[in-house]
Parts: C-alpha cells; sequence; structure tokens
C-alpha cells in the first residue's frame, strides 16, 4: 500500500512473513509460491461464484507476487458521470481491505512451518545430500548352509553322531559385522526417509560401518540406534543426555549428566529377548561441534525405542506435544528429548517426553 513493490520478492516474503533464514534455498523451499498459488486458486474461486461478478476484481498474477485491482465495468467508460473522488475512496478501501485478506491467508497457521517442519529447518536447509547411517548389530552364522537353512526353516538339519549337543563351536560360527539390521531401526529409517521425500530433500544410506569422519564432516546427518552405532555414541558421548551400559549386571540406561543420581531411565536383563514392558530412547538435533554440520539422532536403548524416536521424528502430533514445553526460540539452538517408550505385544507405542534440554 505504501508503494514499496520492490519488496514483494520470493525471498523477502519468504524471510518476513514465514520466518525462514536469509539465506534459505528457495528451490529446495517453495513455500512462497505454494502460497501464492494456493490464493489464486481461492480467488478464482471465489470469483465464479455467484453475487461477485460486479465486484471490484482482485489478481495475483502468475510470476508476480503483487496484488491488483481492476473494476468489474469497463473501465474505458465507467469514469464518465461519476465523482472520481468517491471511486478512490472506493477503490482504497477494498485495497485495504483486499491487502488485509492476503495478509491473515499468508500469516494463517496452515501456511507456517509446523512445529516439526521448524524442527527439521536447519537441516533441510542445509546444502548437500544428507547422510543417514544405520546401525549394524553384529551377527553369527553357522558356517554350515544345511544347519543354517534348518534354522530359517528350509530343509533339514545334517545328521550328527551319537547325540545332538546343546551348544555350538565357535569354529561352526563366522561373525558378520556389516550385514544385517534391526526391525526398528529400519522402521524408523523407513519414517525418516519417507518425510525427507516429501520434502525434496536428497540422501543416502550407508551402514554404520561403512560410514566415515568425513561423510559427517561433509554434510548433514542422521544417525540411527544407540549400541548397534559408534557414530551415535561418539557424536552424543560430550551431550546431557547419553546412553551408557553396566554389562556386568545386565543394564544398559539413559545417563542423565546433570542429575546423576537419576538411576530410574534404565532396563535391566533386557538381553537377549528384549521382552520389556518399557523402553527409553533418546532424541537430538545439534550442530555438531567437530564437524560443525546439523545432526539428528534417533536411537532408543532396544529396537522399540528407535522406533518410537522415528515417530516422534515424523508425526507432527507427537512433537507438537513436545513442542508445547520448549523456551521462545528454540527453533535455532540445540535439542534433546528423553522419551519413555511403553512396549505392548512387542510393539512401541506413543512415546512420552520424560526431560528436555536446550542449549
Amino acid at each position: 500500500m505504501a508503494g514499496d513493490t520492490a519488496q514483494l520478492k520470493e525471498r523477502t516474503l519468504g524471510i518476513d512473513v514465514f520466518e525462514r533464514e536469509p539465506d534459505y534455498d528457495t528451490s529446495q523451499d517453495p513455500v512462497v509460491r505454494a502460497t501464492a498459488g494456493e490464493i489464486r486458486k481461492k480467488l478464482a474461486q471465489y470469483y465464479q461464484e455467484p453475487g461477485h461478478e460486479s465486484e471490484l476484481r482482485i489478481d495475483l498474477l502468475a510470476g508476480s507476487y503483487i496484488a491488483e485491482f481492476h473494476d468489474s465495468a469497463n473501465t474505458t467508460h465507467a469514469a464518465a458521470g461519476h465523482d472520481k473522488r468517491l471511486w478512490i475512496r472506493i477503490g482504497l478501501s477494498v485495497a485495504v481491505a483486499a491487502m488485509v485478506v492476503l495478509v491473515l491467508t499468508l500469516l494463517s497457521p496452515r501456511w507456517k512451518d509446523t512445529e516439526l517442519q521448524q524442527l527439521w529447518r536447519p537441516v533441510l536447509n542445509a546444502p548437500g545430500t544428507i547422510i543417514i547411517s544405520l546401525g549394524q548389530p553384529i551377527v553369527y552364522n553357522l558356517k554350515s548352509t544345511q544347519a543354517q537353512d534348518a534354522i530359517q526353516g528350509f530343509g533339514t538339519a545334517p545328521p550328527t553322531s551319537g547325540p545332538e549337543p546343546d551348544y555350538i563351536l565357535k569354529k561352526d560360527l563366522v561373525i558378520l559385522p556389516d550385514r544385517y539390521a534391526a526391525m526398528g531401526d529400519v522402521i524408523c529409517l523407513v519414517h525418516l526417509a519417507g518425510m525427507l521425500e516429501k520434502y525434496g530433500k536428497p540422501y543416502r544410506i550407508r551402514g554404520e560401518r561403512s560410514t566415515t569422519f568425513a561423510d559427517l564432516r561433509e554434510t548433514p546427518a542422521i544417525l540411527i540406534g544407540a549400541f548397534d552405532n559408534q557414530w551415535t555414541l561418539h557424536a552424543a558421548g560430550q551431550l546431557r543426555f547419553v546412553f551408557e551400559k553396566d554389562s556386568a549386571n545386565a543394564t544398559d540406561f539413559v545417563r542423565d549428566r546433570q542429575h546423576p543420581e537419576n538411576t530410574e531411565w534404565k532396563l535391566t536383563g533386557a538381553w537377549p529377548y528384549w521382552d520389556v514392558k518399557t523402553d527409553y530412547a533418546i532424541v537430538s538435533r545439534i550442530v555438531d561441534t567437530t564437524t560443525d554440520r546439523p545432526m539428528v539422532i534417533a536411537a532408543g536403548i532396544t529396537h522399540y525405542g528407535t522406533m518410537a524416536a522415528g515417530e516422534f521424528l515424523t508425526n507432527p502430533e507427537y512433537f507438537a506435544e513436545a513442542a508445547a514445553k520448549l523456551p521462545r526460540g528454540w527453533q535455532q539452538r540445540n535439542l534433546q528429548f528423553v522419551l519413555r517408550v511403553p512396549v505392548v505385544n512387542r510393539a512401541g507405542g506413543h512415546p512420552q517426553v520424560l526431560a528436555v534440554q536446550v542449549w
């Protein structure tokens, strides 16, 4: 309305209206173009409805973010016989009303980032392809193909002389450190990869054993898994909430460095069957001080917690519950969440936020 139409550019609108970073990538985040397209569609629908034919028309032409106002009558004859000042007052009143509608539409919560999108914005805006590093548990296979097939339900076990032993000899086993992944880690991966696909952010998937420090230094990263992913333990090792083990007492736990007296977030006797009623997870979004790249970590003590961490990071309702507890300005700060995950019939339930760290 002040005539400063030069400021009505995509990047300026993205920064001022949608609170994007000044250097955000408009090709990766077309929120302004998408919103303008929706406004054009709504305006066209409005003028097609009966009763609006004679109203002053508002257009937002393709490729422009400047509203244009047109009298529905023939403009070459409309001025004759009318009070020009009246037309000016009417035109300005309608123009002001139209701009208010446009501003309210742009500022409507449904056009703004959700809390979940704000959580991911530093990662999505970071240059480069995201590396997703998936945890890889060490697995033993039988050397004998026939014996392994029998375990899998194919064929029968090889005959043995004498009574069948109740143990497996070390010589009959082979260690496979980089071939398998836990089901909960894979489900977490599916959730996160689907979200990145939705926002058009390119990514590569690697096992943690084929992930290098150079990968994490050069690109934004997502780490999945805790005790089966060395990069998770390394990247989060100096944060407030960390994973630790007490192998002598068969206990795995989440440690709060600020309150070491808190020993409630633990699982005892979970190995090897993981027949637990509760799991604990840590979700982190940080700028790693070593690599200077944004990083997201989704990890649980068992795969149930990792699965729930993936849901927490991709479910707007789950994260909105947590966002309500965050301080003002959290969008640009480092975050950690400790989650409690109920496990029913070997499936993780709705994660509950137990603690939050913002810095």
